[in-house]
């Protein structure tokens, strides 16, 4: 099978969305399958065309303002379709979505996170709005069961399937941890927790910093690994809170941020709006227990009290309880049910589900 993947989210830039679709191209890519992909260029990203791991990979140099994007998706494509000659179209997320009127091939859609989110709470001529998009799709697909509820009917068949992770990429590391810990700092008796986001209000990050002024245990250190236009407001939290308990990294490749979970003890997600995170999954997959969030996905990663502990959104005393709650637990147990349970997520299992999804229209 041929696959054109469409979405603006692509590697160089960072990111679920981009992580997503460059690890689920992969695993298709492994099973055997033809995978291309439409994005858009950016600073570090200029050649028209490239291929990545084997995948096809076109970009498009796109002018003027987001709601003209669309157009000039659906423009490229329609140029292109004889010379890429896909089976099935595959969008993520709703921008490319618009102005879309390709017929004869099936298209699938994943509905991403934030911009669905966003217009549902919004509400007013969204809605028809997003119905219109929504009747385009022949088959509809969502990262957590919240994304897969809309409030009207389409004719599309609902799929939940989850985000991934490379599994076996992610090795708990004892060296690596005691020298990481060592460069950064870190006290033997510290408890440190890594935060892997970027730092805007729908990750809720602000919130964690706030959840300092609540928590007990003394020996939390705090690793933020990321950037956003809250940077500033969560650094002057920690530096009121927990003074010489916490260092912010700044932004990191995927590649580099991968180690620095060796550092770590417990990962936190404190979440606004999210799917299955991938940064979640990640963490767990290196043998880490979560705080989360009940909101999105996250409640389908942590099994209360079993490699986590779920709370409230938006709650500082809530969030610092359920912290505390986790360091006084058997951390290393909860760590190691989260590695088990990171298994079933990895880009192989996936793929697999995805390819028996296109299977219900190809």
């Amino acid at each position: 099978m041929h696959i054109l993947m469409v979405s603006l989210d692509f590697i160089p830039t960072v990111g679920g969305i981009t992580a997503h679709v460059y690890e689920l191209s992969k695993a298709l890519k492994a099973l055997g399958h033809k995978v291309s992909i439409v994005t858009k260029t950016t600073e570090n990203a200029t050649k028209p065309f490239e291929v990545v791991d084997d995948i096809n990979v076109y970009r498009i140099k796109l002018k003027f303002i987001g709601i003209t994007y669309g157009f000039q998706i659906n423009r490229f494509i329609k140029k292109n379709l004889v010379h890429i000659n896909p089976d099935l179209i595959h969008i993520h997320g709703m921008r490319p979505l618009e102005f879309y009127d390709i017929k004869n091939i099936p298209l699938v859609y994943t509905n991403h996170t934030s911009g669905y989110l966003k217009r549902l709470k919004k509400g007013g001529y969204r809605i028809p709005l997003m119905k219109k998009l929504f009747s385009k799709p022949d088959l509809f697909l969502a990262p957590s069961e919240e994304l897969l509820k809309t409030p009207f009917a389409i004719r599309a068949p609902k799929v939940y399937i989850p985000n991934g992770i490379d599994f076996y990429k992610f090795d708990p590391n004892a060296i690596a941890k005691k020298e990481l810990r060592f460069t950064l700092g870190i006290k033997e008796d510290h408890q440190v927790a890594i935060i892997t986001r970027r730092l805007v209000q729908k990750n809720g990050v602000k919130y964690l910093g706030e959840a300092m002024e609540f928590i007990k245990n003394k020996h939390l250190f705090m690793v933020v690994i990321g950037d956003g236009e809250e940077k500033e407001i969560i650094y002057n939290l920690l530096q009121k809170w927990i003074p010489e308990r916490f260092v912010m990294l700044g932004s990191m490749r995927h590649d580099q941020i991968v180690m620095y979970y060796n550092v770590a003890d417990f990962s936190v997600l404190p979440s606004l709006m999210e799917a299955t995170s991938i940064s979640g999954l990640e963490a767990m997959a290196s043998g880490l227990p979560l705080v989360g969030t009940r909101v999105g996905g996250i409640p389908d990663l942590i099994d209360d009290g079993i490699n986590g502990f779920l709370c409230d959104p938006a709650s500082p005393q809530s969030l610092a309880f359920a912290i505390d709650k986790l360091l006084n637990s058997d951390i290393k147990g909860m760590g190691d049910m989260s590695r088990q349970k990171a298994k079933q997520f990895d880009w192989s299992v996936i793929a697999q589900k995805t390819i028996d999804a296109y299977r219900r229209v190809v």
